[in-house]
């Protein structure tokens, strides 16, 4: 699996992720192909029922959903510039001073608190979680087998959801939310590591949110409606690909 991920990677051109020479120089198209060309040697089968436009389609999202998280982490970088020159503007303007001048310059205000990484990075960490919550939805509605389905969930499925150890998630951190993996469960207790490193043990479920559904285990789900949360054009495929389903069953 490792050698397929890396042969597929590997073809991505450096030109993929620009929105304005990927369409020019032929980036899509040309992972396009790639992607068709592994799928059917990895599983000629599932490829012999895939339509031909879902491949493109597939390489567009991708393009799309990556191009907005590589924006964000620019977005993110240039803020933590910006910080660091602020930062460095503040110190420039206070090295005349000393004493209790100097303390009261440095103290920590309402301002300065608003300005720390914690605070700061927040609205990112929603704009990713966004685009993460736009590809599961997405990758829900043209999931190829029709004896499973995504089911009614809840709207708050991110936070009542069972979640279990190794599953990937964003916990509670003074407020704002940051990505985790679930490292034990005991109760209605969770621990979880965070990606610095840093651990949490003890988070009750509202403080844990899972990022995608569990996959479904059988056809027991409701077939009948559709995830929640899609646009219309995503909804009208829905609907299309269920009765295309019904029709092959005979219904």
């Amino acid at each position: 699996m490792n050698q397929i991920r890396d042969e597929l990677m590997s073809n991505f051109l450096l030109d993929f992720l620009d929105d304005m020479k990927a369409s020019e120089v032929g980036s899509i198209d040309a992972v396009t192909e790639e992607l068709e060309r592994i799928s059917k040697l990895v599983d000629p089968e599932t490829y012999a029922v895939v339509p031909s436009s879902i491949w493109k389609e597939t390489v567009e999202t991708l393009h799309k959903e990556v191009t907005d998280l590589f924006d964000i982490h620019r977005d993110m970088y240039l803020a933590a510039i910006e910080e660091g020159r602020e930062r460095k503007k503040e110190e420039e303007e206070t090295a005349h001073l000393s004493g209790e001048d100097l303390a009261r310059a440095k103290a920590m205000t309402p301002e300065k608190m608003q300005r720390l990484s914690l605070f700061r990075v927040q609205k990112f960490f929603e704009q990713i979680s966004e685009v993460k919550k736009n590809t599961v939805v997405w990758a829900q509605v043209n999931a190829l087998s029709e004896e499973s389905t995504a089911g009614d969930l809840p709207d708050n499925w991110e936070f009542t959801l069972p979640v279990k150890v190794g599953d990937q998630v964003e916990a509670d951190l003074g407020g704002a939310f940051f990505p985790a993996e679930i490292t034990k469960v005991a109760g209605s207790s969770y621990y979880v590591k965070f990606f610095d490193g840093d651990v949490m043990n003890g988070l009750d479920r509202s403080m844990v949110k899972l990022l995608a559904p569990p996959a479904s285990d059988s056809a027991g789900g409701n077939e009948d409606s559709p995830p929640p949360g899609l646009t219309k054009k995503e909804l009208k495929r829905w609907r299309k690909k269920q009765e295309k389903g019904k029709a092959k069953k005979g219904f």
